[in-house]
């Protein structure tokens, strides 16, 4: 939206249920410090965030800024033809939200 500075990231981290104890020991930190690494090369920091057990392996992010109104582009100025940057595939925590509820159907039934 045209911000070039971050003041936080929360990250998102997904771990996949098919994932033993001992490589979900020895993979987790290495992607929280990619993360956080990334971040930094970012000139911002990781603040928080939320870890869960999934199908598959998503790591993600939350970005924040305080800036005035002016510093920033809405969206709601679109118009067809303009370019849309998408940073992980849409419909990724519906598919994961759609797999977690079809197991629990197919273990209540």
């Amino acid at each position: 939206m045209g911000i070039t500075e971050c003041d936080n990231m929360l990250m998102l981290l997904s771990l996949s249920q098919k994932m033993n104890e001992k490589d979900r020991e020895r993979v987790t930190p290495l992607m929280i410090k990619g993360f956080r690494d990334a971040a930094e090369e970012g000139g911002t920091s990781v603040t928080g965030g939320q870890t869960v057990i999934n199908p598959w392996i998503i790591v993600g992010g939350v970005a924040s800024v305080v800036c005035q109104p002016n510093e920033f582009i809405m969206p709601d100025g679109a118009v067809p033809g303009d370019v849309l940057v998408l940073t992980k595939p849409l419909g990724t925590r519906v598919a994961v939200n759609a797999h977690q509820w079809l197991d629990q159907v197919c273990l209540d039934v």
